[in-house]
């Protein structure tokens, strides 16, 4: 009697199966996944989810379900279907027209932990986070805030970084005003911005509002 395996693709397609004899070596299905093992008679062959392929065996009217060495992970055009990016440790970056002032003034002036490597600044933030920072001959500051720094106290940061040279922006815009110290109040999480010397926009900003 001719033996078969049948692929059963209920866990993404119920109802959806894909039956042919038994053969040996690479085994190709018609729905996207390819699988490379070998197959005798009266061998059934189930995708139990979208993770995984077990290989379940058959004698007369009973299944025997295989062992755990007989489970493999589904690939997906021969890739783990899983979110590459999840766990990335990402990090972002900004460009500077000058390293060296640019170093001094976040080391310096915000006192930050910074480590220059090849020209390139690293700036070690509390958060865990790293920022890079890169010397850029054409550089242009961007129009947006490109790191905020959570504060106990927005009023208390503006003194002490006022006092160590920083100036803090003043805005008078329908839908953006800063009082004469440059604290935005009572429109969002207090906040006040300031630049670094190329231009980059940076703020200090009540963490409270953030969490």
């Amino acid at each position: 009697m001719r033996g078969w395996f049948r692929l059963d693709r209920s866990g993404r397609n119920p109802g959806a199966t894909a039956e042919m004899p038994d053969v040996s070596g690479s085994i190709h299905s018609a729905l996207e996944w390819n699988r490379a093992f070998i197959l005798s008679c009266d061998t059934f062959a189930r995708v139990t989810s979208d993770a995984e392929c077990r290989i379940d065996f058959i004698h007369g009217s009973e299944k025997h379900p295989s062992p755990d060495s007989q489970i493999w992970r589904v690939r997906k055009n021969n890739r783990e279907e899983r979110i590459m990016l999840k766990e990335s440790k990402a990090f972002s970056g900004f460009s500077t027209e000058d390293i060296p002032k640019t170093k001094e003034f976040y080391a310096g002036t915000l006192g930050l932990d910074v480590t220059e490597s090849h020209g390139v600044l690293t700036l070690r933030l509390a958060s865990g986070n790293n920022v890079l920072i890169y010397p850029k001959p054409n550089h242009v500051p961007a129009t947006f805030t490109v790191l905020n720094f959570p504060v106990k106290d927005v009023d208390l940061a503006v003194d002490e970084l006022t006092k160590r040279g920083v100036r803090f922006e003043i805005y008078d815009l329908p839908d953006l005003k800063t009082d004469k110290k440059g604290i935005m109040r009572g429109n969002g999480p207090t906040i006040a911005w300031f630049k670094d010397p190329t231009g980059n926009i940076l703020s200090v900003i009540d963490e409270a509002g953030t969490m």
